[in-house]
This record gives C-alpha cells, structure tokens and sequence, in this order.
C-alpha cells in the first residue's frame, strides 16, 4: 500500500521549521515547506470549499492516477504539482496533489467540487479521460466577462483563466461505438446563476472550476510550469501569467482525468481529434463551395462562446480507437 501524506488543514510554517526533523537535508524541507504552503493558500482562497480527502480515497485516485499514467507511457521525473479529476458522476472532484518519481511518495493536498461533461444534448459530451499536458504549445487565454445571450458568464468574470489542452476525443453518446472531437479546457464559470451547481456533471465537455480555485491556481501557476519557463523569452507567456504571480517551485505541466464508474474508458487519443476536426472544417469548406456561400463555424459550446474563442465541435463520428493503440497525449 503506497504511503501517502494529506494536508487537509493548514500548518504554521513557523511550528514546522522549530520542530520539524533535524535530519532533513535543505532540499527535503524546502520541499516540504513548499507544499504546505500550497496548502495554506488553497485553504485561505477557498474556505469550507478546499475539501480534505480521507485515505482510502485518497489511495484509490492516486492509484488511479498513477495507473493512468503508465498505460499512457508518461512518466514522472521530478516532484511536482499535478491535477486529478474523478468525472465520475457521483463524485465529480478535483484533487492537488504532489506527484513523485517514487510512486510511494505521493501526496494529497486537498480537493474542490467541478463540473464535467454532461451528455445526452446537443454538443454535449462527457469530458475525455486521459493524461493531458500543458507543453506551452497552446496558450490559453482569459474570459472577458461577457454574457451570452442567456445571461450567462459561460467562463466565469473578467480575467478568469482558461487552460486550453487542445482538441481531444470522447465518447460520441448518439453512437456509443464512436468518438467524437471536443476542445477541452478547464475554467471557471459564472459564480452567481452556475458556481453552486460543481459537484454535479454539467458541462459540453470542459471541466469547471470554482471561482476562487481558478484564481489560487493561476496566481501559483501549479500547471503552467511551461509557462513560468517560457516567459523569460516570450512575450505570449509572459502576458498570459498574472503579474502578481507568486509561482510554486513545486509547478508542474499534467492533469489526469479518469472515470471511476467507467474504468475501461478508452482514453482521448488527440492525434485522431485533430484529424477529425480538420476533416469537419474540410467538408463545412466543400459544403459551402458547392453552394456558394461562406463556410459555417464549428459550433461553440455555451462556455467559451461568449468569447470568441474556440468550442467544442461535434465532428463527424468515426470508429472508436483501441485504448492500447492510442498514443500518449502530449509524449
């Protein structure tokens, strides 16, 4: 049974450094500092909303995690901050966690309720599990607040993150033997008319969060490792991350998603998505020439289409890959 260590409320920083081990070396006990205060911080932006994990489930979504990793051929190099969602429908979680070279050394630093993929209407499928990397090739961007024509911040308020990791494939639920490509993000969403609903599947396909998470995470920047090191040269990354960013050492590029009440889920294959894609914008390009007129848009979902910004388009449905045959996102 791994060992795992939790941090579900916060800890002085000055009781830890008067009594913790003398025999840490430097490396260990900054280490150590370093995700308590990850810690200290997700429990003062968030309250009552940073949930503590008990250990059995903390061992089953690590071992979960570690074993998404391993069919995906990913591997863990250095100690780092790394996300897991369970979008399982009865559970619906995203947890912090400090994954390790070591898979005994794990840690679980607390959770917050999301929303997932809610199937069954148009454009809306259930969010691709897999093993999804931030490599800095797309950007991202952030929400301008506007509303839809519902009235709704489909994204969340003005300046709220939105991590972009590209098109990805997910179950076709009109076919269930078929996939379909679906451009997954993770971002927040409008804290009045749509916040109190996390915890329940809701979303087209991207994955939720809380408002206040959204900020925490982007002023640590835990997944924008690639980021944090491409804003010494580039301009695009440097504009995107906050300018108060207080950036965790322990940042990290990964979130895992898998599905607890689906264990044999065939994991998103991207190289198949974005052929899909490019095979939807081809014949919406031969559709329009044939009648002369301009070629459609693919459709946006409701949380990104208040902004301009890619969705998820539902393209036509080809044969559901071998999971085995899939290749590793982001490798």
């Amino acid at each position: 049974m791994p060992r795992l260590t939790f941090h579900p409320r916060p800890i002085c920083l000055a009781v830890l450094l008067l009594t913790g081990p003398v025999a840490w070396d430097r490396a260990q006990a900054a280490t150590g500092i370093d995700e308590r205060m990850i810690s200290m911080q997700m429990h003062q932006a968030l309250g009552t909303k940073w949930l503590a994990t008990p250990t059995p489930t903390a061992i089953r979504v690590v071992g979960a995690a570690q074993a998404m990793l391993r069919d995906r051929g990913v591997a863990i190099d250095r100690r780092e901050a790394l996300l897991i969602v369970d979008r399982a429908p009865s559970v619906q979680r995203l947890w912090v966690a400090i994954a390790d070279p070591d898979p005994h050394e794990w840690a679980i630093l607390g959770a917050v309720r999301v929303s997932t993929g809610k199937p069954g209407r148009k454009d809306h499928y259930k969010t691709p599990v897999g093993v999804f990397r931030l490599n800095g090739d797309v950007l991202g961007y952030r929400a301008l607040g506007t509303k839809n024509e519902h009235g709704v911040r489909g994204i969340g308020i003005k300046g709220m993150r939105v991590w972009d990791f590209g098109w990805q494939t997910t179950q076709d639920w009109r076919n269930p033997d078929h996939v379909t490509a679906v451009r997954m993000e993770m971002h927040a969403t409008d804290p009045t008319l749509l916040e109190y609903r996390l915890g329940h599947p809701d979303s087209e396909g991207c994955i939720r969060i809380p408002t206040a998470f959204n900020a925490a995470l982007d002023h640590t920047g835990l997944i924008d490792r690639a980021f944090i090191e491409g804003a010494e040269y580039s301009a695009a990354d440097a504009a995107l991350l906050p300018k108060d960013r207080a950036s965790s050492p322990l940042a990290g590029d990964t979130l895992v998603v898998f599905d607890s009440s689906e264990p044999h889920a065939a994991p998103s294959d991207p190289d198949l998505a974005e052929k899909i894609e490019a095979d939807f914008a081809a014949y919406l390009a031969q559709k329009a020439a044939a009648t002369g007129a301009a070629p459609a848009a693919a459709d946006q979902t409701d949380d990104s289409a208040p902004e301009g910004q890619p969705g998820a388009a539902a393209a036509l449905p080809v044969p559901s890959p071998s999971p085995a045959a899939s290749p590793a996102p982001g490798g």
